[in-house]
């Protein structure tokens, strides 16, 4: 998909790896990155989705779907998950088209992620649109902790998994307080959703830090995101 800003940018998808405390690999989040057309420049991905409209966004939906098409087997095989994270527009396009129930009988192994700041979240299963989401697909708290939500929809059982936001974790790891601030917050979320997820494991010193969680999986930059064409490189030893 080409996205015209001051410049022409393309679409790029990637799978960002989520591993276990044993180091396997549990599921795999798609990720955008956006690279100038015909220039190798990078553009923050968060800077382009601003400026994405309804239409882009559901091609671009597509365009996750069309590389889960890809991999499918692959999933399939070493039973993972997949990981697509979702927008008002894509939920409204899951919630009112007759064919969107058909995406889990063809991905059922697909689970959409919102983010903190979703329009109506703190309103947890009374807002509409969540409640019939939570129903009909699996969701998955993107970035808790980042501070724009409430533990409401948490409670509520709206969430299959939440994932510990990235800069939630990096700014406490290093206190002495981590481990007993840590529990208190599994504490609270870990008995309303199946299992708790940690982002941000960028180094071995935060990952000795982490695996007395036992956490569901882990993300960070010590597994990096690849693209479709290597992605059975991660399942080898």
């Amino acid at each position: 998909m080409i996205i015209t800003l001051d410049n022409a940018y393309q679409s790029e998808l990637l799978l960002l790896p989520a591993r276990d405390s044993a180091g396997l690999l549990k599921g795999l989040e798609i990720l955008v990155n956006f690279t100038g057309v015909g220039a190798d420049v990078r553009i923050p991905t968060e800077l382009v989705i601003p400026h994405l409209s309804q239409e882009d966004e559901l091609a671009l939906f597509q365009e996750k779907l069309q590389l889960l098409d890809t991999c499918k087997l692959f999933f399939i095989q070493h039973q993972l998950i997949a990981w697509i994270n979702i927008t008002p527009a894509i939920v409204e396009f899951l919630l009112t088209n007759e064919n969107a129930v058909s995406i889990l009988e063809r991905y059922p192994f697909l689970e959409f992620t919102v983010n903190e700041n979703y329009p109506g979240l703190n309103n947890g299963k009374d807002d509409p649109c969540l409640a019939r989401m939570a129903i009909h697909f699996p969701l998955v708290l993107a970035n808790f902790g980042a501070g724009a939500a409430s533990l409401k929809p948490v409670y509520d059982g709206l969430f299959k998994r939440v994932v510990l936001d990235k800069n939630f974790i990096q700014q406490r790891v290093s206190a002495l307080s981590f481990e007993p601030f840590m529990r208190a917050i599994l504490w609270q979320i870990a008995p309303h959703c199946q299992s708790v997820m940690v982002s941000g494991i960028d180094d071995h010193g935060i990952l000795q830090r982490v695996l007395p969680f036992n956490f569901g999986a882990m993300q960070g930059s010590l597994w990096p995101a690849v693209p479709a064409e290597r992605v059975t490189t991660l399942v080898q030893q």
